[in-house]
């Protein structure tokens, strides 16, 4: 039953989390790397799964844990990347000036903006996520839209 369930898992998720992991590396090869352990480690610990928060908000911290174990590993420091503009959401150049902007915040600001805005998330699964309480979730969120803010009318 348990693999039929990680080959349904797999079959709904993979693409998320190759994004999701894509957006942190800004690189293919150490993209797939990081979604193939995020996945076996989904395979390792499918049966303790508690059900305490969505599959898909439990794959996420899975796949953040191993991106920030990667950049660990390779010292390496995340160069952010702005999902780009779908179905003329933004104007042109308001988008431009937005990914301008997110470039130049800091990692755990973009981090917190890019699971609330971009991919929808409540407080309760980013808390989940990033393994902090949800008080810090919503004030880290309130500073970043601050930073983001002044960057936007400083660039």
């Amino acid at each position: 039953m348990r693999d039929a369930e990680f080959e349904k898992i797999v079959e709904e998720y993979y693409e998320d989390i190759y994004k999701l992991v894509f957006l942190l590396t800004k690189n293919r090869d150490d993209a797939e790397d990081i979604t193939q352990e995020t996945f076996l480690k989904v395979k390792r610990y499918l049966k303790s799964f508690e059900g305490r928060s969505s599959v898909k908000t439990w794959l996420y911290r899975i796949a953040t844990n191993e991106a920030k174990r990667f950049f660990k590993k390779r010292e390496t420091e995340k160069h952010i990347k702005v999902p780009e503009a779908r179905d003329g959401n933004f104007e042109s150049e308001r988008y431009e000036r937005l990914k301008s902007a997110l470039k130049r915040i800091d990692k755990e600001s973009y981090e917190i903006l890019y699971l609330k805005f971009f991919k929808n998330m409540k407080e309760k699964e980013i808390a989940f996520i990033l393994n902090i309480p949800e008080g810090t979730v919503k004030s880290r969120l309130h500073k970043a839209k601050e930073k983001l803010r002044k960057e936007m009318q400083d660039g």
